[in-house]
């Protein structure tokens, strides 16, 4: 498993230190500091998730969309959907494929059971979908055949053995709060993006090397 990690703007030149980046369009948009951070790489793998900011995964507004790709060239685009809702996230994939005809596009799973799952994975592929990204809401639902999975929730086992890329916070909100990866329960809150204060920098700068190498030895297992 391959990790890109999530921080917040004032701190990703310290902790995105990894070959894949992952990057939400509001904030290309709104942030300089954010946006060029996410130009100006070359020899990493970009991938744009096309949500709103929040917990509930939402699509974010095409208008926003369209500032922010002709920002920022991602090297993988990952489709909006709507959580758990399978009609709603076909139809919104469908509309920005046909709007914004990216080159290389992740569909984004969504379903309340395993069999909606395969369903929506059926449909994208009818769409020319080839690749897919799984939400965390979805990890107890469905693991197969995912590309890049979403988000960290649990802990850092729950997508052991599994291949793709994985792009968490996880490691960054539990050190912003003085807590090792060990520490998870109960589970930190959503990720501020624009938080500012890291009174633990040393527990940050751990987590997320422990992520790294617990991955890094399960790649080589």
């Amino acid at each position: 498993m391959e990790v890109g990690i999530i921080a917040p703007i004032k701190m990703l030149d310290k902790y995105c230190i990894t070959e894949f980046q992952y990057c939400l369009p509001k904030l290309i948009v709104e942030s300089k500091k954010y946006r060029n951070f996410y130009s100006k790489h070359q020899n990493v793998f970009t991938i744009m998730d096309m949500r709103k900011m929040g917990w509930k995964k939402e699509p974010e507004d095409f208008g926003i969309v369209e500032k922010a790709l002709s920002m920022v060239t991602p090297d993988l685009v990952i489709l909006p959907s709507y959580m758990y809702e399978l009609g709603r996230t076909l139809e919104v994939g469908r509309r920005f494929l046909e709007e914004f005809k990216p080159k290389h596009v992740a569909g984004c799973l969504e379903g309340t059971t395993y069999e909606e799952v395969e369903a929506c994975k059926d449909c994208l592929k009818e769409m020319g979908v080839g690749a897919f990204a799984s939400p965390s809401h979805l990890y107890k639902t469905y693991k197969e055949d995912v590309q890049v999975y979403i988000e960290n929730h649990l802990h850092i086992k729950e997508l052991g053995g599994l291949d793709g890329i994985l792009v968490t916070s996880l490691p960054v909100r539990l050190g912003l709060l003085g807590r090792l990866v060990s520490d998870y329960l109960p589970s930190p809150p959503s990720l501020n993006f624009y938080e500012e204060e890291n009174n633990f920098p040393l527990i940050v700068e751990r987590n997320i090397k422990e992520v790294l190498t617990y991955y890094e030895e399960r790649v080589e297992r």
